[in-house]
């Protein structure tokens, strides 16, 4: 676990090559951390995901959900789906229970943001952009949705 905090401390580098590196070492982790099987099966998913077989994706990370509830990428990859596919709701919900599981989860609370954006949520949008701020501050598509999101609602 000190690997994980140094690398949510080196987030907040300065320094663009420290940070992609943590970033990527994150995402590394986060992938890995229930195994070698499920790492494989998230694979799976993701790749019917980018071939835009969303219900055979769909399937895939619902059964690693249920052979690993404490997985918390399965959730947030679920979550990414829905969000493709306009369930914006269901979205929500599953990153929630990613962040249950990984409250330091940046992909989750980006992902979060930008479905309470679409269902013109604006004032909890910008508070999960800001939470996703507070892990990755130097993240432009945060800062981007945090300004877009004051825009509407001022």
């Amino acid at each position: 676990m000190n690997k994980v905090r140094q690398l949510l401390s080196d987030l907040q580098n300065t320094d663009s090559a420290t940070r992609n590196h943590a970033t990527h070492e994150l995402w590394q982790i986060w992938y890995r951390e229930a195994g070698k099987l499920a790492e494989h099966q998230l694979d799976q998913g993701t790749r019917l995901m980018g071939e835009n077989l969303l219900n055979e994706a769909k399937k895939v990370f619902q059964s690693l959900i249920k052979n690993y509830p404490d997985f918390a990428e399965a959730y947030n990859k679920l979550a990414t789906l829905l969000f493709m596919k306009g369930e914006y709701a269901e979205s929500i919900f599953e990153c929630e229970r990613a962040l249950k599981l990984n409250p330091h989860h940046f992909g989750a609370l980006n992902g979060m943001g930008m479905c309470l954006f679409q269902l013109a949520r604006y004032d909890e949008a910008l508070a999960s952009f800001q939470m996703a701020l507070k892990i990755q501050p130097y993240a432009d598509i945060n800062r981007e949705y945090v300004a877009r999101c004051r825009g509407l609602l001022n």
